[in-house]
């Protein structure tokens, strides 16, 4: 028996979780019409849309051959330590460092050098703070808390 296209499968599974979500978080506001619609009108129809391109991704692949799914360990290891250092880092040492932070810690899989990871890590970190803080105003630490 072949394997399964896993990989659409899982993904359009995650698409119908998504739009699960949204429809549930959306039901405590109020629905309204089509004349007259309210706040919870959006986010259900995005969700049952979701829903529908969710199962128009799983559903032929249950039907198809597809690759064996292969996971990248040491990729997910890195991103998800870039994720948790910025989340504990951004309250102490302020926005553009802890991107510094998380853009080095999530460049620590591929095969760049230093010196480019850094390059990068500051081109984020001004890029954030550009559109966060000076753009949308967000109230957010920008230096380290003494």
């Amino acid at each position: 028996m072949p394997s399964r296209d896993l990989t659409d499968i899982v993904g359009g599974l995650l698409v119908i979780a998504l739009g699960v979500f949204a429809v549930l978080h959306a039901q405590q506001y109020e629905l309204g019409s089509l004349q007259r619609m309210g706040p919870g009108f959006f986010p259900t129809a995005i969700g049952y849309l979701l829903i529908v391109l969710g199962l128009f991704i799983a559903l032929p692949a249950l039907f198809r051959a597809g690759p064996s799914l292969q996971i990248n360990w040491k990729g997910c290891f890195w991103v998800l330590l870039s994720i948790f250092t910025f989340a504990f880092t951004l309250d102490y040492v302020g926005l553009p460092l802890a991107a510094i932070l998380a853009v080095i810690a999530a460049t620590g899989v591929g095969g760049l050098r230093w010196r480019t990871r850094f390059i990068l890590a500051i081109a984020v970190a001004v890029i954030v703070y550009l559109i966060f803080i000076l753009g949308l105003g967000m109230n957010m630490p920008v230096l380290p808390v003494i």
